[in-house]
């Protein structure tokens, strides 16, 4: 890293210091792990790793700090602002090491920082209501809620800046206390949050600590923690619910997504060839909500596939300090490994490369924007997540085998209708089985708005009031009133 901008990072590493956030658990970290830059494959950082003891002490603090959290709304408000204020002050750095860790291109990675705030300025307003179900006079009743309790956040590689802020913005908002976990393979900026934010709450109300599986473990199955909230791969999400079973733990699990794009026959090309390749290419692919199937008009097929491989060539593969640089490398080694392996099985089973293909000849995680045309419905590209720069344009005869083709999979995160007609967008989009379900546009997630998954892709929402009752305990008070004298 030579260049101002990648000294940046190297300055935004000094600040790091990471076993102050260990202080008053009792414990030493059990070893670190090498985080890399993906755009170098080259180590940067060893981040201490928690083992069970360290876990142990974070969920008792945070048990202890429970109440007096709970107690006062204004005071949680307050945190909630300054919190965002600090990450407003530390934009640059927080966006550096996100970049460095992630391999987003810089401009990328400051945008998260910025949702990361607006999410954080957003739960600082929220309110619990209580909603009144009866009031006629004879009996009044009403649901309440009351904080959930210890909230484990468990953390992904792929975007754990605005997820952590999302994660910790809702459960204290909702008058809970966080553990928090992040992901070994991209700590650096989280951790860097915790230092910032950790002194503006009460001893014990956060705690972030960088682990592995059998951290996560421990603290999903920890009797002191309340709920979980977790993002991240079905796999993981399946072990997850293994591991809180025992002690019926409340879950949030925003899970993988395989989301499919129907393109209308009334679709403009020049207009939505861009937004499309977008959706599938933004972040390089590493998105739960991005395009990872898309569906056009056989009569359509080729003008589309040669318009989305005109914009794969285009595209500028690069480093994260680049400017120029407009797709990023895969952000680490398992990651990338799984990639090339997918588009391989893909053209072992019939697929065709229109665009792209291979790994790059350089030193990172670098993957051509690839465009793969003729996948049948069972072609490995199709039927799993792919997860990175590698898209599958399928063509269909009607509407009803392009519904039926974008539901026949175990995934329900999200899938979009492409068309000028906005109301017949909206009746198709109805029938799309997932949790979000847009029309000319997507991947959009906004605080007010619920975000997750049918089928396989999750159990309950992230955001929107759906998304703050995940962080709730609902209260039923039901009351017999007096009857009046006369």
């Amino acid at each position: 890293m030579t260049t101002p901008l990648a000294d940046a990072a190297t300055r935004a590493l000094e600040l790091l210091r990471p076993d102050t956030l260990l202080d008053g658990l009792g414990g030493a970290a059990q070893g670190t792990h090498a985080v890399v830059d993906p755009a170098r494959d080259a180590v940067v950082f060893e981040a201490p790793l928690a083992g069970g003891t360290l876990i142990d002490a974070a969920v008792g603090r945070a048990a202890a700090a429970r109440q007096g959290w709970a107690a006062d709304p204004a005071v949680r408000a307050a945190a909630l602002t300054a919190m965002a204020d600090a990450v407003a002050g530390a934009r640059s750095a927080l966006a550096h090491l996100l970049a460095l860790e992630t391999g987003l291109p810089l401009a990328v990675a400051t945008d998260e920082i910025s949702v990361g705030e607006f999410f954080l300025r957003r739960r600082a307003a929220y309110v619990a209501p209580v909603d009144t179900l009866v009031d006629d006079g004879r009996q009044r009743i009403e649901v309440a809620r009351h904080p959930a309790g210890v909230v484990a956040a468990i953390l992904p590689w792929n975007a754990p800046i605005m997820i952590a802020c999302e994660k910790i913005g809702s459960a204290f908002a909702a008058g809970n206390t966080v553990v928090v976990k992040t992901s070994p393979l991209a700590p650096l900026a989280v951790l860097y949050l915790a230092q910032l934010v950790q002194p503006l709450v009460p001893d014990g109300v956060l705690q972030v600590l960088n682990g592995d599986d059998a951290a996560g473990r421990a603290l999903v199955e920890h009797p002191g923690v309340g709920m979980v909230s977790f993002t991240g791969s079905i796999r993981a999400g399946r072990a997850i619910m293994a591991a809180a079973a025992p002690t019926l733990k409340r879950l949030s699990l925003e899970l993988g997504g395989n989301d499919a794009a129907i393109v209308l026959a009334d679709a403009d090309l020049r207009k939505t060839a861009a937004k499309l390749f977008f959706g599938a290419f933004y972040r390089t692919g590493q998105v739960c909500a991005a395009i990872k199937r898309l569906y056009v008009p056989r009569a359509q097929y080729d003008g589309w596939v040669d318009a989305l491989g005109t914009l794969a060539r285009q595209a500028v593969p690069g480093g994260q300090f680049d400017p120029e640089t407009t797709l990023g490398p895969i952000s680490n080694r398992a990651q990338f490994d799984r990639v090339q392996a997918l588009v391989a099985a893909s053209v072992a089973a019939g697929g065709v490369i229109a665009s792209g293909g291979k790994a790059l000849d350089r030193a990172g995680f670098f993957f051509e924007p690839t465009i793969v045309r003729d996948a049948a419905a069972d072609n490995p590209l199709v039927a799993d997540e792919q997860f990175g720069p590698a898209l599958p344009v399928i063509a269909y005869d009607d509407e009803e085998e392009a519904i039926a083709a974008a539901n026949g999979t175990q995934f329900g995160l999200g899938g979009s209708i492409w068309t000028e007609d906005v109301e017949r967008g909206l009746a198709l989009a109805r029938r799309l089985e997932a949790g979000s379900a847009w029309v000319n546009r997507h991947g959009l997630v906004q605080p007010e708005v619920p975000f997750g998954g049918m089928k396989q892709s999750g159990i309950g929402r992230a955001n929107g009031q759906a998304g703050m009752d995940a962080y709730a305990e609902l209260q039923t008070l039901s009351v017999a009133l007096p009857r009046k004298a006369g």
